[in-house]
């Protein structure tokens, strides 16, 4: 009877190891407690499952207690063995980078086993007939072991969405160990050839003792000085502030390679160039006309204090009017007054004030779109899709959107909405820009803004509305009067020690058209609605100068040999640093540099079009500088045989999720770039998932090794349907999908509901190339892989086909994933590029790649299993990486 009762346990012991085992196998593999838990409860589940197959099988007159409890306890002990294997496999023998190998691994076992006990009893119940019954009974058994196997199969997607969620905020250790930054020491300048200082004449001869006044006096006196025979001419700042508001520099105020130029710092405290206004902190008096007090709440009675900018001699002039921002606007399509200079800034301890705004902070959503108007594109196509018409429409049809109870509500209580601001991004999170509030409908909730939205608008869209006293009601907040000059602000401390600043000049504070060998140091250029530096010249030199408080692009730079270095660029309305230069149709070199700075809070004022920095042309290079705090890019690059390399880039890309740490797109002659030994960490926040590297529509012909990237919410790399790309020896740790890259400009010519279109016969990616000289001789000896190329449309299988994403290399990679994926790949991509050789594991392998993951050390260890994969992966020069 034991014998009977003990093969008659089998089915259920079987069906116990091949699902349970499976159950173990995937909440292992997702390396985490939770979907650990959930696989154990799914294991019990097949138990009960397996007892009651146990007892549905057995014959009559045999012991069920004995046939269960021995199936239970042989099936549990036979799982146990099968999860411990598994494990083993997975997660210490081979460090498997998919799951898959060690579930086929144990489901194989065990259904092998359970084959050879099937045929066994087969074979004897065709000698005993008594066998077929037990024969039936097992059949049925066997028919609810599959059946239980499949649906033990089932959960798995979801203990994958499972993993996905838990893992959505997990962060590893920061990167850590790069090179130490050490600030140039301040050394008096001995003997400069003139001085000047805030107290000094221009009726002076600019000696040490008799300084001059201005900085123009010293630069008409220097553009007379004779430079032959002189190995430089140096003007020296003393410490204070130069009220600015366009310092021109023109070809006959340069040097020469043996006499350069140079205006710098004194060394004895800052040198501000201000285009602005200091306010003094003691011309701020509580607020006592009635009827403000009336619009503010009752902690801002308390708090708010104001000053009358007309006392100080200025006008609604220099202050300006409100004008949009945001380089997606539609203001220029209607008629009148709609478009001018960038509204005039407050600058608290050098940082921006909030104009008094509703939320404090973050955005509202759009409840329903009431009317989307007449945009660029419409919310049901895409932004490559351009609506018919639109280029030559005038005073095209508003938006209307409707809005929360809550935000009706305080929009209703306001005196007036003259002059009330939103900022929006009613389509895409990328696509923003400030526009006035037309009217308002307290009824319907709707809210009309003065202009169309470009790309039309989509409920739960971003929006926040700005520029009303009522709402100036946080520390930190500001209003401007603008009809009558009165400036309002809730200090953010003790407002007698804060220095206040208020950008006035509308102008580039510094400009140089077609000098040479000028070297400006030490400066700090602030408090213009312009740009701080903008240079056209060559082997001009910015360094360790301060660039703030400044809303157009920090320094703009182009020409050849021109060097930014040991800058810091903060508080930018636009791009920090804009370096162009070089020759495209000869692939002549710029040699300009932006190297050594730290640049932060950029785009300050069109949250969405600046970056860090920009390195445009032929040949230019950005090195070893620190990106952090930016809502947009750290990097954006374009043009040829450009080097980006050394930089740090880290809690950057925080407003959107179609962008990246380091981007470039949507050319297929922009060849030759290389990004190498960068490290990019903490990219986006908790509601935006950029990418790492981002090679957007159809870029071809880059190349980038020896990157890390980690925590990144997007794409480690996102290459979107290019060619010709080289990715190799990068380490990509904790990127929610390590490679995406997807086939979009094969796509677009061959289907026609592709949302990218730019890639079709006579679309702008072919219109970019056939601009470019790409069949030159230069160009083919620099780019070979393009004399192939071809653009016949009708032969879309040729690899040589541009549109095709063909003859890329993505080898030698190591990824570490928290489920052991290698990304998301087109299989047109895999169909003609090479994509082998990588190495991926998932996260508990952390440990046995590098040095000390948990302090952040993500040095290779020498024995890594990585080497045994890839034997010639070149660990990551860290200790480089940054400035110095």
């Amino acid at each position: 009877m034991k014998q009977e009762s003990q093969k008659n346990t089998l089915p259920a012991m079987l069906l116990l190891a091949v699902a349970g085992g499976t159950a173990v196998l995937y909440s292992w593999s997702f390396y985490n407690w939770i979907v650990l838990a959930y696989g154990a409860a799914l294991a019990l589940l097949f138990l009960t499952a397996a007892a009651g197959t146990a007892l549905f099988g057995l014959q009559k007159g045999r012991t069920k207690r004995s046939a269960v409890i021995r199936g239970v306890i042989v099936g549990a002990a036979y799982t146990v063995v099968l999860a411990v294997l598994t494990f083993l496999i997975n997660n210490v023998i081979t460090q498997s980078a998919k799951p898959w190998i060690a579930a086929l691994t144990v489901t194989a076992i065990s259904f092998i086993l359970w084959l050879c006990w099937g045929l066994r009893y087969t074979a004897a119940a065709s000698f005993d007939p008594l066998m077929k019954i037990k024969t039936r009974s097992r059949a049925l058994a066997v028919i609810l072991s599959v059946c239980l196997l499949v649906g033990g199969c089932l959960p798995l997607p979801l203990l994958r969405l499972a993993a996905d969620v838990i893992y959505a905020d997990h962060t590893e250790a920061v990167p850590a160990g790069f090179g130490t930054f050490t600030e140039k020491e301040a050394v008096p300048v001995e003997n400069a050839d003139l001085y000047v200082a805030p107290d000094g004449s221009d009726e002076a001869d600019g000696s040490f003792g008799h300084p001059l006044a201005t900085i123009e006096k010293a630069r008409d006196l220097v553009r007379a000085m004779e430079k032959t025979g002189k190995s430089g001419i140096t003007v020296a700042l003393k410490a204070g502030e130069y009220r600015v508001s366009s310092l021109l520099f023109t070809a006959e105020d340069g040097g020469t390679e043996s006499c350069p130029v140079t205006y710098c710092a004194y060394g004895d405290g800052e040198v501000v160039l201000n285009g602005g206004v200091s306010l003094d902190p003691a011309s701020f008096t509580a607020v006592t006309d009635e009827a403000t007090l009336s619009r503010l709440t009752a902690d801002a009675k308390q708090n708010v204090v104001c000053t009358d900018l007309t006392k100080l001699g200025l006008t609604a002039a220099d202050w300006g009017k409100l004008y949009p921002v945001g380089g997606y606007g539609t203001a220029k399509k209607y008629d009148g007054d709609t478009t001018g200079p960038v509204p005039c800034a407050l600058y608290y301890n050098g940082v921006p004030m909030t104009a008094a705004r509703y939320p404090d902070s973050g955005f509202l959503k759009v409840k329903g779109v009431i009317r989307e108007g007449e945009g660029e594109s419409s919310a049901a196509g895409s932004p490559h899709r351009k609506n018919e018409g639109w280029d030559t429409l005038r005073n095209p049809e508003t938006t209307i959107f409707a809005v929360d109870e809550t935000t009706a509500d305080r929009i209703n209580g306001y005196a007036s909405l003259e002059n009330v601001w939103l900022w929006t991004a009613l389509r895409y999170n990328w696509a923003d820009c400030t526009v006035p509030l037309k009217s308002f409908d307290y009824a319907t909730r709707a809210v009309e803004c003065a202009y169309s939205s470009r790309y039309g608008a989509v409920p739960d869209s971003d929006y926040y509305i700005f520029n009303v006293i009522e709402e100036l009601d946080s520390p930190g907040e500001w209003y401007l009067d603008r009809d009558n000059g009165m400036l309002y602000l809730y200090p953010e401390g003790d407002l007698a020690d804060a220095k206040l600043n208020l950008s006035i000049s509308t102008e580039d504070l510094v400009t140089v058209e077609g000098a040479s060998f000028l070297y400006f140091e030490g400066l700090t250029v602030t408090g213009t609605r312009g740009g701080g530096m903008r240079i056209t010249g060559n082997d001009v030199t910015v360094e360790n100068c301060t660039v703030t408080g400044v809303s157009g692009i920090g320094v703009d730079i182009d020409g050849y040999r021109n060097t930014v270095s040991g800058c810091e660029l903060s508080y930018i309305g636009g791009t920090g640093v804009y370096v162009k230069g070089g020759d495209r149709d000869t692939l002549t070199p710029g040699e300009s540099r932006v190297e050594n700075c730290l640049i932060h809070h950029t785009s300050q004022v069109a949250l969405t079009q600046g970056s860090g920095a920009w390195i445009y042309g032929v040949g230019n290079v950005c090195a070893h500088n620190e990106f952090r705090d930016l809502p947009q890019q750290a990097i954006f690059y374009g043009g040829n045989n450009n080097l980006m390399e050394y930089n740090l880039m880290h809690d950057v890309a925080l407003l959107s999720d179609d962008c990246s740490a380091m981007y470039c797109g949507k050319y297929w002659d922009c060849n030759g770039s290389v990004v190498r030994y960068n490290v990019m960490y903490d990219l986006g926040d908790e509601d935006h998932a950029p990418n790492g590297i981002y090679w957007d529509d159809g870029m071809t012909g880059q190349t980038a090794y020896g990157n890390l990237i980690v925590n990144c919410k997007g794409s480690g790399f996102l290459l979107g349907g290019g060619r010709d790309l080289n990715v190799h020896d990068n380490v990509l740790i904790n990127c929610k999908t390590p490679i995406a890259y997807d086939d979009r400009s094969r796509e677009a010519v061959l289907y026609d509901w592709s949302w990218f279109t730019e890639s079709r016969e006579g679309g702008l990616l072919q219109q970019r190339l056939e601009e470019a000289p790409w069949r030159s001789d230069v160009w083919l000896q620099a780019y070979p892989y393009t004399a192939d190329w071809v653009l016949n449309y009708s032969d879309t299988e040729n690899p040589n086909f541009i549109p095709n994403p063909a003859n890329s290399k993505v080898n030698g990679n190591l990824i570490v994933h928290y489920a052991g994926d290698f990304g998301d790949i087109a299989e047109s991509v895999r169909h003609f590029s090479d994509l082998s050789g990588n190495a991926v594991y998932k996260l508990n392998a952390l440990k046995k790649l590098f040095v000390d993951p948990d302090n952040g050390d993500y040095t290779l260890r020498d024995d890594a299993p990585v080497f045994d994969e890839i034997s010639d992966f070149e660990p990551l020069p860290l200790s480089e990486v940054g400035r110095y």
